[in-house]
């Protein structure tokens, strides 16, 4: 099976020229990548041209062999993603994260604190503070400290306690 009667080479032989492992080598073997001369032996020279052109075509990206899935880098991405997993899970369970709808409703509940008092209240004080008043700059502190006064309320709200009434 050998091309010209050029000498073969087992794998292990091969695999310490190319620096893999020889499972590796029988892997890139067995999708075409390094030809078999014969079982368990390789053509150096068919061998190392196979495995240059792997790594020529594997650096030239995904456009040059679209549709084919590199297994270790989607193994991976698999692990990464995972371990992320595990990551959020144990911040959650020591309250050092939350869901992001928690966060979501919080704001809500907030947002909504802060409406209801600018709408609320705040208007008929800011009313009958002013009442009467024609110094443009007393009525502008007044107005601001009104809205101040409004937004410490909505920061100092117990958003626990929001939620707890939800």
């Amino acid at each position: 099976m050998s091309g010209a009667g050029n000498p073969t080479y087992p794998a292990k032989t091969i695999a310490k020229l190319l620096m893999l492992t020889e499972r590796r080598v029988q892997q890139l073997a067995k999708s075409g990548v390094v030809p078999r001369a014969e079982r368990g032996r390789y053509e150096l020279a068919a061998a190392v041209q196979g495995y240059i052109r792997y790594l020529q075509d594997r650096a030239a990206g995904p456009a040059a062999d679209a549709g084919a899935i590199d297994y270790h880098v989607e193994k991976a991405r698999k692990t990464r993603a995972e371990a992320d997993i595990a990551e959020m899970e144990a911040a959650k369970r020591k309250g050092d994260a939350i869901d992001a709808a928690e966060v979501k409703r919080a704001w809500m509940l907030i947002l909504g604190e802060v409406r209801a008092n600018l709408l609320g209240n705040t208007p008929q004080r800011i009313s009958s503070r002013i009442h009467g008043l024609s110094d443009e700059a007393q009525i502008k502190r007044i107005i601001r400290d009104e809205i101040a006064l409004a937004m410490t309320v909505a920061a100092n709200a117990d958003v626990e306690e929001l939620f707890a009434d939800g």
